[in-house]
């Protein structure tokens, strides 16, 4: 072989072992890719996977909504993003976690609902795999779901019968939860005057929410009566409404009649 072959093959062979090299450090032959610290772009800048930005929110209907950020995912091959958790568990680090797919909302911010209950305790954490075989997890947050939505009065109903002297009052209340108890608060005057009032109260704590009040208890006589209330309703987690907000409901009890307000 010529000196100037010698030369060509052994330039071909040092080219040759350099790509097998570089081939080897890279994770070619095992299907890796760099490691996320060590993936430098052409400008010699390294950009690190992180989750940052966590929010947790309780929604009306008892589950926690999940909000979060993943830093420099335009950088890494993503191939799931999900979100672990447990309810109610003794011991969070050591607990069996149910996984649920988190959806990209885009620009790597994602979003999951937790299917939780009020009164549950949630250990959650995410959990990111990219790159084939790599992961990256959080470390496990706890929140309390507790219901801070007040329930809803739509409306009062009150029917009063001439005949008998009694009013009866049904309560249209719901709630994201559970109501606990339906408040009526009532006081009878024969001027409509609350200055000096006496206040009675009925206490419902079944649906549906109806009470019966004597208003007139001598029928015979021309006297007629006025009847003014206000409702309050109260939920499980102790959340409250009254209804109307100010002032009452203001009814002239003389004659069978229904008003709504």
């Amino acid at each position: 072989m010529r000196k100037r072959e010698r030369q060509l093959v052994t330039i071909g062979l040092v080219f040759l072992f350099g790509i097998i090299a570089y081939a080897a450090y890279a994770g070619w032959f095992d299907g890796a890719p760099i490691p996320v610290l060590d993936k430098i772009n052409k400008d010699n800048e390294t950009y690190q996977l992180d989750i940052k930005d966590i929010k947790a929110e309780v929604l009306e209907n008892g589950h926690v909504k999940l909000i979060f950020n993943i830093t420099n995912y335009e950088h890494f091959n993503l191939s799931s993003v999900q979100v672990l958790y447990a309810l109610n568990v003794a011991d969070p680090e050591n607990a069996t976690y149910v996984s649920i797919n988190a959806s990209t909302l885009g620009n790597g911010t994602y979003a999951t609902e937790i299917p939780s209950t009020f009164g549950d305790t949630v250990y959650y954490k995410v959990k990111v795999e990219y790159n084939q075989n790599k992961t990256f997890e959080t470390k496990v947050y706890t929140i309390q779901v507790k219901d801070t939505v007040p329930p809803k009065v739509n409306g009062v109903t009150i029917t009063y019968n001439a005949t008998t002297g009694n009013a009866t009052i049904t309560v249209n209340a719901t709630d994201n939860d559970a109501i606990k108890n339906v408040i009526i608060y009532y006081a009878i005057t024969q001027d409509g005057n609350l200055t000096n009032a006496t206040w009675a109260n009925a206490t419902l704590t079944a649906a549906p929410w109806v009470a019966t009040i004597k208003v007139d208890a001598n029928i015979t006589d021309t006297t007629y009566y006025y009847l003014d209330l206000y409702v309050i309703a109260q939920d499980l987690s102790g959340n409250e409404v009254r209804y109307p907000a100010n002032g009452t409901i203001h009814f002239y009890a003389n004659e069978t009649t229904t008003i709504s307000g």
